[in-house]
């Protein structure tokens, strides 16, 4: 996947990989811009990061997300990890693997597995507000290993 230029604030405080609960203050801002070749500004607040879980974690990122008014992520597949969308507040347009597109809205959740591409965008004023969630299936990254050719 594509990240353009990121922002991380100083006064994040990672947190250890054993934790159990993250409150806003341990939250690690990071910003990322025309994420998969979308346009604008992904906001985000991270309980951790892709880079910092243990191999052996099914869990590699977890995140508040914010797509502003004409901001999107564009589409892209995931080779080996499932990404899974919870939207908490605002309108947006998923597009799935095959180009189909489907307004969300709070309460809405979307899941791209391996093999799959999805995109998400917002049209609205109102900023459209996600958890994201990123999983790796091992198993399915040791059974696929053309997927490491990526």
């Amino acid at each position: 996947m594509a990240f353009g230029t990121v922002a991380f604030a100083a006064d994040s405080k990672a947190a250890a990989p054993d934790e159990q609960c993250y409150t806003p203050d341990k939250l690690i801002t990071l910003d990322k811009q025309d994420v998969a070749k979308g346009k604008g500004t992904l906001y985000g607040k991270f309980s951790f990061t892709r880079d910092m879980p243990p191999a052996e974690s099914a869990m590699k990122e977890i995140g508040w997300m914010t797509l502003r008014k004409g901001a999107s992520i564009g589409l892209h597949k995931h080779a080996f990890n499932e990404d899974a969308y919870i939207i908490i507040s605002g309108e947006g347009i998923f597009t799935d693997g095959t180009g189909k597109e489907t307004v969300v809205r709070a309460g809405s959740i979307t899941i791209a597995r391996p093999g799959q591409s999805h995109a998400l965008r917002n049209e609205k004023d109102e900023p459209l507000v996600f958890l994201d969630i990123i999983a790796q299936n091992d198993t399915y990254k040791a059974n696929h290993p053309e997927t490491n050719k990526k």
